[in-house]
Formats: structure tokens, C-alpha cells, sequence
């Protein structure tokens, strides 16, 4: 063989060897493939997820354990870092990611009207074809967690915890003042004029944050009119105009003329009524069973001396006090367009497993949402006094704001607003009734 053959030879192997490496190189970019000794490793899917958490929170402590943990393990090729976005940006930053079609893998929604919007227009997944591969997860769960999770007979989202309202109450407070935990309106008026005599702040609460005032109302629109008002509104049959709903806005008059809330309530949000019952600044506290883990933080003054019980009745009130407010207070719902669904599968699953529900109640004082026997001695006392009141419900009806979707929820949270700023309930409902008529559907 000729010197100018075995040039030619070794050019052509030369080129085919550059070729086949850097063909290599390129699918390893295209595939996200790292090159390694020996043989080729798939580099981990990097997802996002959003939550509307706060980071110094029991809870959020234990969502961030299941998160580690699913990052650590080897069968799944993905990992997912978490952005909090608490308060009411949350869904505006989330609605706007989404829009761009940049939005999380996987992130935190309310139920019904408002997770029906984002299924609506096909920005989620379903998680049926995960069911049936998996029916043991789907008969994991307690029976009507789901309900509010569906979107024409398909499931978008799981929850991990429930939340039900209820009245929590101060018992050295009411010791201090020989007072009982009131079961009937006219005994939560008797309390609170008696606390308010005596300098103690009745109630807290806040309108500044227009759902936190508006769950209250919305407790005392059910113990007046009972179910059927409100359901005909969620039919689209009914109207604000109701006896019971212009009645629930004289009561918020009332209570706040005799001095049940604070002085500044118009501008305490959220964050600060939380704070000032769990600091001891007030007697009781109507919010949802989701603040339990707060009420018995290590920080928290008042963490073995904290009471509940249901929403008071009515006189003539057609309610029911075992007729709750509530819902599924935490759902993951999978992003349609997720880099990596069957990941996002793998922790759901995850924060609804055993493990970590169990933790949610013992450790967190939230509701699991799966069957599950918890140890008493491990459960927070609050939390099992709440799960035993809870073993008369005859009914759940869900917040507003959820139920009827963010457009006329909203509305109506500011309609008790303006009402407890000082606007007739008569005309604050009836300009919600024309709004909703202009609004129904959208």
C-alpha cells in the first residue's frame, strides 16, 4: 500500500471519528445527556413548582421534606425546586407565567370555580389515566375529598390536607372572665359585649384581606338561611337579594358596633389577626383549621390554652351547626405542558402517601385528606378535638371565592368589605346581584 493510500486512509478515519463525536456532542445537548466515564447518565429534568407558603411554617417544613426527599431519589429523573409566593400575589404571578406558557410544572390551587378555570382552558392534566393505572391511590383517598378537585367528570388536582371553619377560642381568657364558649348568636353578642367592657379585644379579625371577613359572613349567611341561598346562587338560579344574605350584612354591623373587632380592622390583614390570637390579644378567632399549626407553634403564647368549637347558631336560623365551611385547603394540580408529568406524578403521590399525611396531622395539626388512624398521642390535641367535632358533619359547603370562581368570589369578599366599612347591606347586595348578572359565566 502506497504512502498516499495510507494518508488517505488515516484523513478518512479521522473525519469519521470527529463526526460520530461530535454527533455525540450534539444529541447530548439536544437530550440534555451528560457525557460520563464509561457510560452515558441522564441528567436530572430540572422542574419548578409554586406554592403559596410562607417559609417559616410547620407545614411548609414538611412539604420541603417531601421535595427533598423526591430529589434525592435515583428512579426518577427529575428534580423540582419550590418558589413560595404567599399572599395575594400568588395568582397573579401564576396566572401570568402560565399566559406566557412559562408558568410551574406543578403548583398550589383553590378547588372548584377556581381550579375549573385553569382546566377549562386546557392548562392542566388530568389525572385520571394515573388513576387508573393506580386505582390503590385513587381509593386511598376520604370519600368527597375529590369532589371539588373535578372538571367534567376529570380529576385536575389532589389535595394533601383539608380545612374546615370553625371558632377557635382563648380558654384562659374566658376562664379570666367566667365566660362559656357561645353556641347561639345572642351568647356570642353577650360575650363579646362583656370582653369589650372589660378592655379585651373580642374578636380577631380583619377586612383588609377581603376573604378573611368574608368566610365569617359567610358562616353567618349559612346558620340564617341554611343551605338553599346560597346553593341556588352556585346553580345560577338564585339572587343576592335573599333575606339571608342582606340579614348576614346587618349582623357584621352589628358586631362590629358592639365592639367585637378591633379598632383598626379595616387595615389588619390576614398575617396580623393570625398573630394577634396567637399572641393573646384577643378571645377568639373564626378561621379555618389551616391556622392550627400557628395557634400551637413553640412560639405561640397561647398554644395550650386554645379551644374550638362550630360556628354558633341562629334564632329562626334555618343553618345547621354541623353544616361546616370548608374544603380541600391545599391541591396540586400538574401543569399541562409539565416538562416532566410523570414526575410531577411521583409527588403527588408522595404528598398524599402515608408517610407524610400522617406528618401533616401529628406534626402540622392540618386534616389529612386519605384514610388514616392517627395516634393520639402524637396528633395535636387542637387537631383532635376539631376531627371530633367534626364526626356530626352533615354537610360541607365551599367558600365563596371558590365555589362561584374568582370573578364574582371576589366581589362578593369585597361587598362585606364595603359593608363593614359602612355601605347599606341592602345596596352593597344589590349592586352585587347586578354584577353577578353581568359576570355569571365568565
Amino acid at each position: 500500500m502506497g504512502l498516499g493510500m495510507v494518508k488517505s486512509i488515516a484523513l478518512l478515519l479521522m473525519l469519521v471519528f470527529f463526526t460520530a463525536v461530535t454527533a455525540c456532542a450534539n444529541t447530548q445537548f439536544q437530550t440534555g445527556r451528560m457525557p460520563s466515564v464509561g457510560h452515558a447518565e441522564k441528567e436530572k429534568v430540572r422542574m419548578v413548582m409554586y406554592d403559596w407558603m410562607r417559609e417559616r411554617n410547620p407545614i411548609t417544613d414538611i412539604y420541603s421534606e417531601v421535595v427533598a426527599e423526591f430529589n434525592a431519589r435515583e428512579d426518577v429523573h427529575a428534580s423540582m425546586s419550590v418558589r413560595h409566593i404567599p399572599g395575594t400575589p400568588y395568582y397573579a404571578k401564576l396566572n401570568a407565567g402560565i399566559a406566557a406558557n412559562h408558568g410551574p410544572d406543578l403548583f398550589m390551587s383553590h378547588a372548584a370555580g377556581v381550579l375549573g378555570k385553569y382546566a377549562a382552558a386546557d392548562r392542566l392534566l388530568s389525572l385520571d389515566d394515573a388513576f387508573a393505572v393506580d386505582p390503590k391511590w385513587k381509593e386511598s383517598f376520604n370519600p368527597g375529598v375529590l369532589d371539588l378537585l373535578s372538571y367534567r367528570d376529570k380529576i385536575y388536582a389532589v389535595p394533601s390536607s383539608f380545612a374546615v371553619v370553625a371558632l377557635f377560642y382563648n380558654k384562659h381568657i374566658f376562664e379570666q372572665h367566667s365566660l362559656v364558649p357561645p353556641r347561639t348568636y345572642e351568647q356570642l353578642l353577650s360575650v363579646v359585649r362583656v370582653l369589650a367592657a372589660n378592655g379585651v379585644t373580642p374578636l380577631a379579625f380583619g377586612a383588609k384581606t377581603p376573604w378573611t371577613a368574608a368566610q365569617f359572613s359567610e358562616m353567618v349567611a349559612n346558620r340564617i338561611g341554611g343551605n338553599e341561598p346560597y346553593d341556588a346562587i352556585m346553580e345560577g338560579r338564585g339572587s343576592w337579594l335573599h333575606p339571608s344574605f342582606i340579614e348576614t350584612g346587618h349582623v357584621m354591623q352589628q358586631l362590629r358596633d358592639n365592639g367585637a373587632f378591633p379598632q383598626s380592622f379595616l387595615e389588619l390583614d390576614n398575617d396580623a389577626v393570625n398573630l394577634m390570637f396567637k399572641q393573646g390579644q384577643a378571645a377568639m378567632l373564626v378561621t379555618g383549621s389551616w391556622a392550627i399549626n400557628q395557634m400551637i407553634a413553640d412560639d405561640s403564647k397561647i398554644k395550650d390554652s386554645v379551644g374550638v368549637i362550630p360556628f354558633p347558631a341562629f334564632p329562626n336560623g334555618k343553618g345547621d351547626m354541623d353544616t361546616w365551611l370548608g374544603q380541600t385547603s391545599v391541591n396540586f394540580a400538574v401543569n399541562a405542558e409539565a416538562k416532566d408529568q410523570a414526575a410531577a406524578i411521583e409527588l403527588l403521590k408522595m404528598f398524599t402517601g402515608e408517610k407524610y399525611q400522617r406528618k401533616i396531622a401529628e406534626k402540622g395539626g392540618d386534616i389529612p385528606v386519605i384514610k388514616l388512624e392517627l395516634d393520639p398521642g402524637l396528633t395535636p390535641q387542637l387537631t383532635q378535638a376539631l376531627q371530633e367535632q367534626l364526626t356530626g358533619m352533615k354537610r360541607l359547603f365551599i367558600f365563596y371565592d371558590v365555589g362561584l370562581g374568582t370573578v364574582i368570589g371576589d366581589e362578593y369578599n369585597q361587598t362585606v368589605q364595603a359593608i363593614l366599612a359602612g355601605k347599606p347591606p341592602e345596596e352593597a347586595f344589590a349592586n352585587l346581584e347586578t354584577f353577578t348578572n353581568l359576570h355569571r359565566g365568565n
